[in-house]
Parts: structure tokens; C-alpha cells; sequence
């Protein structure tokens, strides 16, 4: 009798014991939100592994890659009522080298996706010009740099481009000569920016872009003379400690920068705090080449994982933070300032010649202004206008404002990457903003997040 009570308690022991892991692990599986599977892999892995083939495939999606349909917006798709007086477009230069990378002493092509109208600009420049200006013009390699725009960057600026060009073929002929005398274009003095802008005015009037002339930033934000501000890195340095904060304290996020620093421990990187952006460019020199990091037998940890890191989620909690973070818009305000009081300048200047021209003579319109920038340009002025959605902007990201005129009256259209967000900017407009909008909007923030309009005040505070 003593006997079979003891084997029934030891079955029913067994029972009770293998229902609870199961339930654990059952848990486990769906509370994924605390407990998020492994950013790296264990011993070694290849391209044929399905997870990560998929997990790189996934990361395409930041790419941009550049084909001749890839530029798709609604940019000069305004109502017939309106003319348009000028352009201004700020875009984020091509794919480049990564800025840090894996201890990989593999070679990555570049070149995996260039387009015809790459391949006819590289034929021009090597055909009828120098060879010291094609090292101005062109990317140099066909092989991945760190810092250095790539070929397949110069095709997305030159399909870029091209798609300005079919956009806005109904207001204005780009195959005229003429057409030079109302380009400009603005640059910074990265060589990434300079090809970028070359690239896309090659895309927009042909042979004729070797005959505008870049005018240099010396930096990112195109700052003219407001770019000293103590105020605005005092704001970077408070919204960065605020994402690393983040990243330690919460349950979900707090594995990410040791383990990340642990694939990065022959980087300068290796000691610093690291955030998902910081990961994903560097992947990205991988996925937006079709090619996966290898990772040999004797190492520990390595980025190609069959556990594959949930990126996106981290990416989605570092926009989230950045999005509403109000350090960070603070600083957007005072970096993006110079540049937005330039951009206000050459709207007046264009409203200023439209009603001369109705008043006395004919002058030719539109005009375009151009400029070639990074994405922190990018980032600073959608975090001012309050359209940041908290993901650093992609590989030819482009934010364009329409000047626009109706029966005497000026108007504002921006569109961010071809779409129209003029109403996310101007809610209270039925249509378009005023055109004048961005200097009342400078003095509305300035006062409102600072209790001053005067920008050095701001800065000293």
C-alpha cells in the first residue's frame, strides 16, 4: 500500500513540476515585452541561415535603395489657381560608408544597386573631363569607405533628381539654359554632401550642373552666423543622458549597450554609451549591400544572429523618447534658427520680386535653392517645426518648401519626402501656410520654450 502511494505522489510530483515549466515557459513566450530574446548570436553562422536572411532582408526597409520609380511624391502637385514662385528643398546626402564599424576585414561592394543615370554620369565625367575633377565628382570607389558617400548613393541624389525634374516639368523647363541663372545650391564640406549635391543637380538639369557653383557650409546645420550656442549643448547633452537613462533603467532595454559593446570592443565606440541608431548604421553597411557580417567559431558573441536582436522595438523606443523629448526640441529651435531665418530671407526676396515683376517687368520663374545636408539637418528642423517622429532620417530624405502665389497672396507648402504636411505646421490654415510663416513661428517658439526672441539671449540662458 506504502509502495503504490509513493509512486502515485512521484507521478503526480513529476506532473505538477512539468505543467509549471510549461506555463513558464508559455509566460516567457508572450511576455515579450519584458523579456526580449538576445541582440546577439552564439558560435558561428552564415548567410544561409534562415533568421538571419530574414532579420537583414528586414533592414532594407532604411535603405532608400535608388531605382528609377523609387522617388515617389507629390511634390509640384498643387492646384492650377497657384503659381509657384520658387523652391527650396534640404535633403540628406546618399548611402555612405558606416561611421563605426565591426572588426570585419571583409571588403563590402557598394555598387550592389546603381542605376543607368549613374552609370551615364560616371561616362560623362571620365569621357570629357579631368580626372582630378572626376575624384571631385565621383564616388571612388566601388567598395564601402567609412564617412564616404558610396555609388549607390550617388543614384539615389541623381534619381532624386530626376524625380524633382519629372515633378516639376509643367513649371518650369529644365533642359534651358536659362534655368542655371535661377539654381543655387548649398553644400557642407563633407565630400558626401558636395558628390550628393552634384549628384542631384546632374539629376535635374544634366550636363549643365558642372556650370552652378556650390557655395560651403562649415556646418551641418547651415547655421550663417547664428551657430554658437552653449544653450543648444547643454540640450543635446541632457536629451542624450535622458536615452541612456532609458536604455539602463528599463527592464526591457537595459541588456542592449552591454551586450552591443561587447561586439564592439576593438571600436572607439566600445567605451561610450551606445544607442539602437549607433547599431543600426552599422548593420546597415551590411543589409543595404545585401551582404550579413560573418562570425567565426571562436567567438563568443557576434551580429548575426538565429536569436536576431529586436531592433525595431529599440529603434521604436528611442523614436518614441526623441519624438516628445523637449530637450531635444529645445535644441532643434536653436540649431535649425540660422537656417530657418535663411529660408524665411529668400522667401521674402522671391515675394519681394514677384510684385515687381507684376508692377514693371517679366522675370523668369521659379526659382530652386538647394541644399545638401546630413540628417542631424534634417533632425534639428523637423524637431523645430514639431514633425519629428523620432527616427533619424533615411538616406536621401528630402524636406522641401513651395512658395506659392494666388491673386496677390503668398503661400507655404511643405512636403516632407513628397508628402504634404503643411497642415501638421499650420493647423489653423484651410490650405497652405502663410508664406511668411516660418518668421512668425521663429519668434513664437523662441518666446515660448526661451521667454525671449532675441537668439543670443536664448543662448546664454
Amino acid at each position: 500500500m506504502k509502495k503504490k502511494c509513493f509512486i502515485v505522489m512521484t507521478f503526480w510530483t513529476i506532473f505538477v513540476v512539468v505543467l509549471g515549466v510549461y506555463w513558464y515557459l508559455q509566460h516567457l513566450h508572450h511576455d515579450s515585452h519584458i523579456l526580449l530574446p538576445s541582440i546577439l548570436a552564439r558560435g558561428s553562422s552564415s548567410i544561409s541561415e534562415p533568421a538571419a536572411t530574414v532579420f537583414f532582408n528586414s533592414m532594407k526597409k532604411y535603405c532608400n535603395l535608388p531605382t528609377p520609380d523609387s522617388v515617389f511624391g507629390f511634390e509640384g502637385d498643387f492646384e492650377e489657381s497657384y503659381d509657384l514662385l520658387g523652391v527650396i528643398t534640404i535633403f540628406r546626402h546618399g548611402d555612405r560608408g558606416p561611421l563605426t564599424t565591426l572588426d570585419d576585414k571583409r571588403k563590402i561592394n557598394c555598387s550592389s544597386y546603381i542605376t543607368e543615370r549613374y552609370k551615364r554620369l560616371e561616362k560623362f565625367v571620365r569621357t570629357y573631363k579631368s580626372e582630378t575633377l572626376a575624384a571631385k565628382l565621383l564616388p571612388r570607389s566601388d567598395f564601402c569607405i567609412p564617412g564616404v558617400l558610396s555609388k549607390q548613393g550617388a543614384s539615389q541624389l541623381i534619381e532624386l533628381g530626376n524625380g524633382f525634374k519629372e515633378s516639376y516639368a509643367k513649371h518650369c523647363n529644365f533642359s534651358d539654359s536659362n534655368i542655371i541663372k535661377h539654381l543655387s545650391a548649398n553644400t557642407t564640406s563633407y565630400s558626401r554632401t558636395i558628390q550628393s549635391a552634384y549628384s542631384f543637380l546632374f539629376g535635374l538639369v544634366g550636363s549643365m550642373f558642372l556650370n552652378i557653383n556650390l557655395q560651403k557650409s562649415g556646418d551641418v546645420t547651415f547655421c550663417s552666423k547664428y551657430c554658437r550656442c552653449e544653450a543648444a549643448n547643454r540640450f543635446e547633452k541632457l536629451h542624450k543622458f535622458e536615452l541612456n537613462d532609458l536604455f539602463k533603467s528599463d527592464v526591457s532595454l537595459a541588456h542592449f549597450s552591454p551586450q552591443v559593446r561587447r561586439i564592439l570592443k576593438n571600436s572607439e565606440k566600445s567605451k561610450k554609451s551606445i544607442l539602437p541608431t549607433t547599431l543600426k548604421d552599422i548593420l546597415l553597411h551590411y543589409a543595404c549591400h545585401d551582404e550579413i557580417p560573418g562570425c567565426s567559431a571562436d567567438e563568443s558573441l557576434c551580429v548575426n544572429s538565429t536569436t536576431i536582436i529586436p531592433l525595431d522595438y529599440y529603434l521604436q523606443r528611442e523614436a518614441e523618447a526623441s519624438s516628445s523629448g523637449l530637450n531635444l526640441k529645445k535644441a532643434g529651435i536653436l540649431r535649425a534658427y540660422g537656417l530657418l531665418n535663411t529660408i524665411d530671407q529668400q522667401i521674402l526676396s522671391w515675394i519681394n520680386m514677384s510684385k515687381k515683376r507684376k508692377a514693371q517687368t517679366f522675370l523668369y520663374f521659379p526659382y530652386f535653392n538647394v541644399f545638401s545636408g546630413h540628417d542631424l539637418t534634417l533632425m534639428y528642423i523637423l524637431a523645430s517645426l514639431g514633425i519629428y517622429d523620432g527616427y533619424l532620417p533615411q538616406y536621401a530624405s528630402r524636406l522641401t518648401f513651395e512658395v506659392l502665389s494666388k491673386r496677390s497672396q503668398y503661400y507655404l507648402r511643405v512636403l516632407w519626402n513628397g508628402f504634404d504636411v503643411s497642415q501638421n505646421i499650420c493647423p489653423s490654415s484651410q490650405t497652405y501656410c502663410n508664406a511668411r510663416f516660418l518668421a512668425t513661428f521663429i519668434r513664437f517658439e523662441m518666446k515660448r520654450y526661451f521667454q525671449t526672441d532675441d537668439f543670443m539671449r536664448a543662448c546664454n540662458l
